[in-house]
């Protein structure tokens, strides 16, 4: 009887030794997720950051895999913008020949950043004019993980998926 009881003590011991470390892990995870959130804050707000992207979603189309083909949207410290990006899509008002992809240069205007602090989620969009007109929004998740949505007033709209992430050597 003694040994009986003396098992079940030990296995309620164990059982409780694994649940609390379970516990803290979890505890780790959302402190982990909460840093990495920080980090993506602050290399927004520095608003020295390039957004690489993997993948393009053109309207009305599939998903496009850009890695032969990738593109990027770099902003910098003094409010300039400067995008490279592939195009797919239907344009409406583009040079025969010409308008291959999405190229700009320019002083972003309208800058706007908004934390929601509950989904980890930054979205910073600006408006950039620079031959065509484009509206950009990005949406950065707490791990750098971002959408960025770009309308056109000469081409249709599309969307690439990616990340965010520091400039290097600048």
């Amino acid at each position: 009887m003694r040994r009986l009881a003396s098992f079940f003590l030990a296995g309620a011991f164990i059982f409780g030794a694994l649940t609390s470390v379970g516990a803290q892990q979890k505890m780790t995870k959302v402190e982990k997720r909460q840093q990495q959130f920080e980090e993506t804050k602050k290399l927004v707000k520095s608003r020295n950051f390039i957004f690489e992207a993997d993948h393009a979603f053109p309207s009305g189309g599939a998903s496009i895999d850009l890695t032969t083909n990738y593109g990027y949207l770099k902003v910098k410290e003094d409010s300039t913008a400067v995008g490279d990006l592939p195009f797919f899509g239907r344009a409406f008002s583009v040079d025969y020949g010409g308008g291959g992809g999405i190229e700009f240069s320019g002083k972003m205007e309208e800058q706007e950043s908004d934390v929601d602090e509950e989904k980890k989620i930054i979205t910073y969009s600006f408006k950039v004019n620079d031959g065509d007109y484009f509206q950009v929004s990005l949406q950065i998740s707490y791990n750098g993980d971002a959408s960025l949505n770009v309308i056109s007033h000469n081409r249709s709209a599309i969307r690439y998926q990616g990340n965010v992430s520091r400039v290097e050597g600048n």
